[in-house]
């Protein structure tokens, strides 16, 4: 594994959590990463040290990105596959709370 997975992992879950039927696969290594994410939307794969590549299905759109912006970048791939909402007020409260 590239990167703290159960940190990252509860970070995207914090993020995306809201979003009614968008699988996000958060997988620690490149070697079995893209084959096991198969079936989701999007994926987050450790691709080096304090690199993260990301997917839309099965297709690599964006590499190298590093760790510290990745979830940031996979919201915005999330926003411009249209797949993003807004969190409800009671949402957002709830995490920040």
């Amino acid at each position: 594994t590239l990167f703290d997975l159960q940190t990252v992992t509860d970070q995207i879950s914090k993020a995306t959590g809201h979003l009614p039927g968008v699988t996000i696969a958060v997988m620690g290594c490149i070697v079995n990463g893209p084959g096991e994410m198969a079936d989701a939307d999007f994926g987050y794969v450790g691709g080096a040290p304090g690199k993260i590549d990301l997917y839309v299905g099965k297709e690599l759109v964006r590499k190298a990105i590093p760790s510290e912006k990745a979830c940031d970048e996979l919201i915005e791939l999330i926003k411009e596959n249209g797949r993003w909402v807004e969190p409800s007020k009671n949402e957002e409260e709830a995490v920040t709370a």
